[in-house]
């Protein structure tokens, strides 16, 4: 999984929503819409879960909108961010990622259904 390091203003944690461009990240890969990803506040030393929700691809760089989701301790990122273990348990990072995709489904889900009844 990827770390990212990036200072989160107020009003980007208010929003759990954030913008970034490829280039700025200096990341050797691009990321993949849904993709599970940590980020690293280095200003007020915290941790998060973040998932890719939008990419937008430009002339100049990639911009990607990642969905921030709950705060995680260091030590939950460092096992996030870690290499994968031949371990076949369900780790905690499995349970969470599995949660946030379902709430992210649900809420397309409700959305879909709120389009269908508008019609």
């Amino acid at each position: 999984m990827q770390q990212i390091v990036v200072a989160l203003s107020p009003f980007t944690r208010r929003s759990r929503s954030l913008a970034v461009d490829h280039g700025e990240l200096g990341l050797d890969r691009g990321l993949e819409p849904g993709e599970h990803l940590v980020i690293h506040d280095p200003v007020a030393d915290e941790h998060f879960t973040a998932v890719v929700c939008d990419i937008t691809f430009e002339l100049a760089d990639t911009t990607y909108r990642l969905e921030i989701g709950t705060r995680i301790t260091a030590a939950e990122a460092a096992e996030r961010v870690g290499p994968p273990t031949d371990d076949a348990r369900l780790t905690a990072q499995d349970i969470a990622a599995l949660l946030a995709d379902l709430r992210r489904g649900e809420r397309d889900v409700a959305a879909a259904l709120d389009e269908l009844r508008a019609r």
